[in-house]
Order: structure tokens, then C-alpha cells, then sequence
């Protein structure tokens, strides 16, 4: 199985996957924090470290069977903000093409929440077999997120 891990922390998906009982062949993974990488990359010095998700290109990965992440969250959280995805001037980012055209534009973001649409516009790139997002409900109700389910 061909994994692409984004927001891959310490490759507890891949703990995960082996102990179910699947047969990693290729595990690409996408993180940020120096630490993490340096934890996942002792324990499994064959992941294929793809760095930050914004810089990363789906259509560069071939035959990725399962894709699995979960975005930060600190926006939507109890324990957080509870501002949603928004730009710095408080434009709500309700669209994978509405986040792109922002992206773009080079328009800052508020928080790391907006990363979620790195996530879909992967998704969309990768086609992958299967694919496995973790977090809260509140997801449930963006459209494009509905829309590929």
C-alpha cells in the first residue's frame, strides 16, 4: 500500500496501519515540526519526507492508495478561538477555489485552520484509492468537503 501522511506528526498512522495488519510499501509524509520529523524519521528511516503540504504538488505523486491527515484545528476548537477559517480581515473561506484565489493573492490567513483546504485541493490532486480525515464535525457541513464524499 502507497500512504501519502499529511500533517504526519510522528507517523502514528503508519503505527497505526501496521498493527492492522497493512503491508506499507511506499509512506510519503508531509510535516513541519523539526521534532516530529526527527521522531518518525528514527523509527522509520524509509518515509519519504515531503516537508510543508503548501509547497507539495499531488500531481507529483503516482499511485497513492490511501491518504490520510487530519488539519489543525485550533480555530474551530473549544479550547481555541472558535473563528472558523478566515482571512486576517475576517473574510470567511468557505471554498476550495475561494481559498486557491486567496492563496493566490497572497492573502495572510488567521490561525492554521485554512490549512484544511491544503488537504482538499491534495485530495482532489492525489485521487487517491481511499482517504481518511480526522476531525471534528463541524466539517460535516463544507460543501466541497460533502461533495467528494
Amino acid at each position: 500500500m502507497n500512504v501519502l501522511s499529511l500533517f504526519d506528526g510522528i507517523s502514528c498512522g503508519r503505527v497505526a496501519l501496521e498493527k492492522a495488519g497493512f503491508k506499507i510499501n511506499k509512506y510519503y509524509s508531509s510535516e513541519i515540526d523539526k521534532y516530529a520529523i526527527a521522531i518518525a524519521k528514527y523509527h522509520y528511516p524509509d518515509n519519504i519526507e515531503l516537508g510543508d503540504i503548501r509547497n507539495i504538488s499531488g500531481k507529483d505523486l503516482k499511485n497513492i492508495d490511501l491518504l490520510i491527515g487530519g488539519s489543525p484545528c485550533n480555530n474551530f476548537s473549544f479550547a481555541g478561538r472558535k473563528e472558523g477559517m478566515i482571512t486576517e480581515n475576517n473574510k470567511e473561506i468557505t471554498t476550495l477555489e475561494q481559498y486557491l484565489d486567496f492563496k493566490k493573492a497572497k492573502v495572510k490567513f488567521k490561525g492554521e485552520s485554512y490549512l484544511f483546504w491544503e488537504y482538499v485541493r491534495i485530495l482532489q490532486e492525489v485521487k487517491p484509492k481511499f482517504f481518511l480525515f480526522i476531525k471534528i464535525i463541524f466539517f460535516l457541513y463544507i460543501d466541497d468537503l460533502k461533495e467528494m464524499i
